[in-house]
């Protein structure tokens, strides 16, 4: 922040005592970031717990104004804006997706990629599981065959029948 020449930086939570010219510049300036002014007595709690309501808003309204202008942009035909970095960092904390088509190409090809080769995978493990089957229903039908052969040879009349 810059008054009168003089530069200052104030990270979350820090004060400073300034002149009210200063402040008032200060606040218009960096109010809608969560900068809140305050006297002797007043509540810190919850005029902080305001505050970093408001910047979370701030926040979360410069990564909705990148998406929008990137979206008409796109359908105007203009270029892609890339985000700062500020922009990523806040995108990343709110957990908002910022709209990035080229770099979400990328992202979907090699999904594609990763997909294809899974479904050669479990096609080859599928074509294997279906011999096994096969052999085993011609086992089956052995056991099966066997097995009524024998309860032929059981049946009354038959001259090798034992009771």
């Amino acid at each position: 922040m810059q008054y009168a020449g003089r530069s200052f930086t104030l990270c979350k939570g820090e004060k400073e005592e300034v002149n009210e010219a200063c402040a008032n510049h200060l606040l218009n300036a960096f109010g809608q970031r969560g900068l809140t002014f305050l006297k002797y007595g007043d509540d810190e709690a919850a005029i902080g717990k305001a505050s970093v309501d408001r910047n979370r808003e701030f926040k979360k309204r410069q990564v909705q104004i990148y998406n929008q202008t990137n979206e008409q942009r796109k359908l105007t035909r203009l270029g892609y804006l890339p985000p700062s970095q500020k922009l990523k960092e806040y995108a990343l904390e709110l957990g908002i997706e910022l709209i990035e088509p080229y770099s979400m190409k990328d992202e979907e090809k090699a999904a594609i990629a990763k997909s294809t080769i899974e479904n050669e995978l479990l096609k080859a493990q599928t074509a294997k599981q279906s011999e096994e089957i096969a052999e085993l229903r011609a086992m089956m039908k052995q056991l099966l065959e066997k097995d009524d052969k024998s309860s032929d040879a059981r049946q009354r009349g038959n001259p090798n029948w034992r009771k």
